[in-house]
């Protein structure tokens, strides 16, 4: 499957809010800037998303919200527990954000973390180079597979956050969500997770998401990325992958509660879905997913010819189509990206082509 080339590109803006906030329309998607201190960024967000904030809290967190199993009191109660380990960073532009938008602390923090209080397992990810690849750059591919309560039609958005302590970084996300699922910096780290099953899941550490975050706003490095999440009390089970452009190289990070181990890159390339490969048992004994079957059989039958040209990422049994809400290509040796989303089977839309630059400035390709 090939990329379609663009041939027109839109640029709207929308009234900034100062230095620190822009919203702009690049070929038919949101991006939203915002930059400064956690203050600054969460309120601008709040302020040029409004609307679209509290459509998503409404729809996804209060009763009857796509949560769907768990009742908004569990939902708060999980969220109360988790909330403590969130860097108080975070915490400060949530609550900017929050009084921004108009909607209730709680509720958006819930809106943040119902994807680990609330257990479910889905997504694919997947990073190749060297060999692998034709040109030996390294190329990140990701799949965001949930239920979404139809908000990605209305909130679907690119954030290119700058904050003032820390790494320039691009999310791919939700207006109101500040941690992301599919993120890239100006060092040429990217990053994903994809929920699993531990034996010891516990809301006492950070979300899986923020922890995300935490990477792409401190990381330069696969080492420094290991550092975080050695020492940063973790919380569910989790296989989140991790990658560099410069050297190329990617893990995955199998982990829950109590345990971490990290899967690295074999042939050069890791896979992964929602089934830990290392952590606790053995590889032999586990009926893989197909996700992961069909990722791995198609690198094998491509292997050495994978370059820009080819959507791993959208190739029919890759994606679960029935709620695959973004599909995304990374290419962070030159910050090119490119990403379907707002409709589901987000993978049968558009792939839309971006580039960040170096101060991490988002733009068409």
């Amino acid at each position: 499957m090939g990329f379609l080339v663009l041939c027109a590109l839109t640029f709207l803006t929308v009234p900034s809010h100062g230095r620190e906030g822009r919203l702009d329309t690049i070929n038919g998607y949101r991006v939203l800037h915002v930059a400064g201190t956690p203050r600054q960024m969460g309120e601008r967000h709040g302020r040029l998303l409004g609307n679209e904030v509290r459509r998503m809290v409404d729809d996804l967190v209060h009763p009857g919200g796509s949560t769907g199993w768990l009742s908004y009191q569990k939902l708060i109660e999980g969220t109360k527990v988790m909330e403590r380990h969130i860097p108080s960073d975070f915490c400060t532009e949530m609550r900017s954000l929050s009084k921004a938008a108009g909607v209730e602390y709680e509720d958006l923090v819930a809106a943040q973390l119902f994807g680990d209080v609330s257990r479910a397992t889905r997504c694919t990810s997947f990073a190749l180079f060297g060999s692998a690849t034709a040109t030996g750059e390294l190329i990140m591919g990701r799949n965001l597979d949930y239920w979404d309560n139809g908000v990605s039609e209305y909130a679907a958005v690119l954030i290119h956050f700058k904050p003032a302590k820390g790494i320039p970084f691009v999310t791919v996300t939700w207006a109101g969500i500040i941690n992301g699922w599919t993120v890239m910096n100006a060092r040429g780290i990217v990053c994903s997770n994809n929920n699993s099953y531990g034996r010891s899941n516990s809301l006492e550490g950070i979300s899986t998401c923020f922890m995300l975050r935490k990477i792409a706003q401190q990381a330069s490095s696969l080492n420094e990325a290991e550092r975080i999440l050695r020492t940063t009390p973790r919380a569910c089970g989790t296989n989140m992958l991790v990658a560099q452009a410069h050297p190329a190289n990617a893990f995955i990070a199998e982990y829950d509660h109590s345990e971490i181990v990290f899967r690295r890159a074999a042939r050069g390339y890791v896979i992964a879905s929602n089934h830990f490969r290392k952590l606790y048992q053995d590889e032999d004994d586990e009926p893989w997913c197909y996700r992961y079957r069909k990722v791995e059989e198609l690198i094998s039958e491509n292997y050495g010819q994978i370059d820009r040209s080819f959507n791993l990422a959208g190739e029919d049994g890759v994606p679960i189509t029935s709620m695959n809400l973004h599909s995304a290509m990374l290419y962070p040796a030159t910050g090119d990206f490119c990403v379907a989303m707002g409709k589901i089977p987000a993978c049968e839309q558009e792939y839309r082509w971006f580039h960040m630059d170096e101060d991490g400035v988002a733009r068409g390709k």
